[in-house]
């Protein structure tokens, strides 16, 4: 499957952490800020959450002598949460206590893992104030979840969301997605603690601006955050309108299973990418 790879590239800072380290550098050399994903997921076997641990740890040596902060962004199931609770949590701890003035933040995964995750977030955060979680907009339990992060002052990124889940979860249409990532973001702006608003979607970036302006929400108080490779121009726009611009930063050999899943989880993403493609090589953004 090496022949996706071209394809792939585009999307990931590198397959080793020399070189996605050199990438994130390059990135905050531009202005810009970073959250870095270390590929992988699923794993079933702790010395496989073990090593993705010591991934994450070897990459925060080689980032401790950045001075502006990095976000770690780790998946619980690659840490261990579908073996046990307490050893994805235990390796999470050694993670906050090697992380400095940096960040972990739990990605948000499929629906099986939501409850737990949060759960386990709200539960460290307490003691760790480092420690950040992702909600997905389209998930219908995010409105209770977001009142619940709010309440304990969690910093919280904002997404769409990019898995297949069932219509009891989470809404189907685009139209009631963007309704509810407004009304969440909204919240967290107004409410939140040091929240990121995760999205390419240009409607939902100039209906945010707009709230953000009306409100004299301080720029310093929230985060733009948008894909690595993706919508460069709206990044750079942001970034030079002002805005704090974090870069979700993937690494690793796991790219295939990333790319693929991303491609081929909901049909909507395999659109998301032609026509966000499409429109940056056309200039054709409604950021300006």
């Amino acid at each position: 499957m090496r022949i996706l790879y071209p394809f792939a590239k585009r999307f990931i800072a590198g397959e080793d952490r020399a070189t996605a380290v050199k990438n994130i550098k390059s990135l905050y050399d531009q202005g810009f800020l970073c959250t870095v994903d270390v590929l992988g997921e699923s794993v079933h076997t702790e010395d496989q959450a073990l090593a993705a641990k010591n991934e994450y740890l070897a990459l925060l040596k080689d980032i401790a002598s950045f001075h502006r902060p990095v976000d770690i962004s780790a998946k619980v199931s690659a840490l261990g949460m579908d073996i046990s609770y307490d050893l994805c949590k235990k390796n999470v701890e050694d993670l906050i206590d090697a992380v400095g003035h940096h960040t972990v933040r739990f990605d948000m995964e499929g629906s099986d893992l939501t409850a737990r995750t949060l759960k386990l977030g709200l539960e460290l955060q307490k003691t760790h104030k480092n420690l950040g979680v992702v909600l997905q907009a389209y998930l219908r339990r995010t409105d209770q979840d977001i009142q619940s992060v709010i309440d304990q002052g969690v910093s919280t990124r904002l997404c769409k969301g990019a898995y297949k889940e069932p219509e009891t979860l989470a809404y189907q249409s685009m139209n009631e997605i963007r309704k509810n990532f407004l009304k969440q973001a909204f919240r967290l702006l107004k409410e939140g603690n040091l929240p990121a608003i995760a999205t390419h979607d240009e409607i939902l970036i100039e209906q945010i601006r707009d709230f953000i302006e009306k409100e004299n929400i301080p720029r310093e108080s929230f985060y733009f955050e948008l894909l690595y490779g993706v919508r460069r121009d709206i990044q750079q726009a942001l970034l030079n309108k002002g805005y704090q611009v974090r870069i979700y930063v993937p690494y690793g050999k796991a790219w295939l299973p990333y790319t693929l899943r991303r491609l081929a989880e909901r049909k909507e993403n395999i659109i998301f990418v032609v026509k966000n493609l499409i429109r940056e090589t056309l200039g054709l953004s409604k950021v300006k």
